[in-house]
């Protein structure tokens, strides 16, 4: 939290409060999206959004701000971590500007729904990457009945993830969320209590401790997608009637949003594992290629569970389409055991006299005792031929 000191914003006209290019972007983008944010409006002073920095340099403590203003200029040899928490573009333009970031790039932070990609804008990496939403808040989607009511604009089309952007020079490393996310928070406690141990690799380290981080508690919040599929094969398998298909498709959706997902995060994480351009120390890309190893296991998971949500669909429908041809056998045998009774029936019901049995006392008995005898010899061939 902060107060931060106005400075030439290339986004921002004489008073502070104009709409530059990138807000004026932004704007047209909300307003087809239909999404209205907190405001257009650009200001010096805020107070809403969550900012952490800290800077260091080899062998010298770390210092750690709660504003750019008390951070001032880096001197050579200097590094900062600047962690952001918001979602207005007026904040997060003050932060491009005192860095130079280019105004798609902030754009990008406050689009809703982007997918992993990275850009090299030359003096500066920019990514975005997508972590798994905490245990108790993906419960809370699954099992909701109106989704609109508890996820926001961003995720319409990731109800499980969140954005985290990442802005990654030799100097300075940014990263941004529009909304909390506890394990980043996590990270910067840590480093802030034991800044020797997590600094001691710069900027490139802190990149690969955050994304180390947000690669596995994506592996670990595929275990939730297989307690789901678990329980759709129990269901399928033993309690039909309780099952619904149009469920299960909806997991294979949403299964196939978070595998475009891992392939862009794992194409992200091979280009930082294997370009000399991005990542200079040949040491840093080993580390960055244990995080590609976890990108594929990810992807190996999701194609697996996807496969299991499609076997237990085709399993789902091979049991209807026996429970139907189960069904057709049994009103087939009615069918067949009652035609001779209706030819029976049928021949006397005819108008005519010389029908034998027709005027005996015992000529009904014998007529039912007759067609009784013939349904059971029917019952008894088709059981016998092992059709019923």
């Amino acid at each position: 939290m902060g107060e931060f000191r106005e400075r030439n914003l290339p986004f921002i006209d004489e008073e502070g409060k104009g709409a530059s290019r990138a807000c004026q972007n932004l704007e047209k983008w909300y307003h087809r999206a239909n999404y209205e944010p907190d405001s257009y409006e650009v200001s010096v002073s805020y107070g809403a959004m969550s900012l952490s920095i800290i800077k260091f340099e080899q062998d010298e403590p770390c210092e750690f701000y709660n504003s750019l203003d008390e951070l001032g200029d880096l001197s050579p040899g200097e590094q900062v971590w600047v962690d952001i928490e918001t979602d207005n573009i007026a904040e997060l333009t003050t932060v491009a500007s005192y860095f130079g970031f280019h105004e798609l790039t902030v754009e990008d932070c406050l689009t809703p729904g982007h997918f992993p990609k990275i850009d090299d804008y030359g003096g500066y990496l920019f990514m975005i990457l997508r972590g798994f939403k905490p245990w108790s808040e993906v419960e809370e989607i699954w099992e909701s009945e109106d989704e609109e009511e508890i996820i926001d604009k961003e995720d319409v089309n990731h109800l499980f993830t969140r954005k985290i952007a990442i802005y990654l020079s030799q100097n300075f490393i940014v990263t941004h969320r529009r909304k909390e996310v506890a394990w980043l928070d996590a990270v910067v406690r840590q480093v802030q209590q034991s800044p020797d141990r997590l600094l001691r690799d710069g900027t490139e380290g802190i990149a690969h401790r955050v994304i180390d981080v947000l690669i596995d508690r994506f592996m670990r919040g595929m275990v939730f997608f297989d307690n789901i599929i678990d329980t759709f094969e129990d269901l399928a398998l033993e309690d039909s009637d309780d099952f619904e298909v149009t469920d299960l498709f909806e997991v294979k959706r949403e299964l196939s949003f978070l595998r475009q997902i891992a392939r862009n995060q794992r194409s992200l994480v091979g280009r930082l594992s294997s370009d000399p351009t991005l990542i200079q120390d040949n040491q840093r890309r080993r580390y960055f290629k244990d995080i590609d190893d976890h990108a594929v296991a990810i992807l190996r998971m999701l194609d697996k569970q996807i496969q299991a949500v499609l076997s237990i669909r085709d399993s789902y429908l091979a049991l209807a389409n026996v429970r139907l041809g189960d069904t057709m056998r049994i009103l087939t045998v009615i069918t067949t055991i009652a035609a001779p009774m209706n030819i029976v029936v049928g021949l006397y019901g005819m108008n005519f006299d010389a029908i034998p049995l027709l005027h005996s006392p015992a000529g009904f008995w014998v007529i039912l005792f007759l067609m009784l005898l013939v349904a059971i010899a029917m019952l008894f061939f088709f059981r016998q031929k092992k059709w019923i």
